[in-house]
């Protein structure tokens, strides 16, 4: 008989399902549902997962995850939305807090990206390899990191804190600097906390900013 939401799960089962939710609270139901798909879709993508695999990793029944979600793609995307929109705030008070200095905004993101990469690395991975599948620029009333940044970038250019350029194109090149060493992880190239290099790569940020 297949598991319910209400079912004890045995010990070995209480190893596999990773309880840390994403949008639910630690420990529920839905969080081991959150936790079991992050989990394959990061490994294995989206599209090479079903919902009885993310059942079976959760110790629940499939029936239970049409209780949350209306279906894998839905799932899929508050996964990823539920970051996308965590680095939007994170980034944003990253950018108050250092308002008037550009530099130092540039330090506090990139700290703020490294921060995400090693709290929660598989949900990070997960961020940046569906990136190209969910972000996209024209989707209106999205949180848009990115542009945040980009806005800042332009910013700076205007008042002489930046060599003039195309903003995008700046801020496009600071993020790969973060992002690039976080993808050489997920390939087993790298093996770091990038908090521990955050400020090395803040500089190598500013640098890509200033030429590009």
């Amino acid at each position: 008989m297949p598991p319910t939401d209400a079912t004890p799960l045995h010990s070995d089962m209480m190893a596999a399902a990773d309880a840390r939710g994403v949008t639910a609270p630690d420990g529920t139901a839905m969080a081991r549902i959150e936790r079991a798909a992050l989990t394959l879709f990061a490994t294995r993508g989206i599209d090479g997962v079903t919902t009885r695999e993310i059942a079976a990793r959760a110790g629940v029944a499939e029936g239970s995850i049409y209780r949350h979600y209306p279906g894998k793609e839905a799932l899929a995307r508050a996964l990823f939305d539920a970051i996308h929109g965590r680095l939007f705030e994170l980034i944003e008070d990253a950018l108050t807090a250092s308002i008037d200095d550009f530099e130092a905004a540039v330090t506090n993101v990139v700290a703020v990206y490294c921060q995400a990469a090693d709290a929660d690395r598989v949900l990070f991975e997960y961020h940046i390899t569906q990136m190209f599948r969910f972000a996209r620029a024209d989707a209106a009333g999205r949180p848009d990191p990115t542009g945040l940044i980009a806005k800042r970038i332009a910013r700076a250019m205007a008042e002489g804190d930046c060599p003039s350029g195309n903003a995008e194109l700046k801020a496009a090149a600071a993020l790969g600097v973060v992002l690039q060493p976080a993808a050489h992880r997920i390939a087993g190239r790298l093996n770091i906390a990038l908090t521990d290099h955050s400020r090395t790569l803040a500089r190598a940020a500013l640098a890509a900013i200033r030429e590009a």
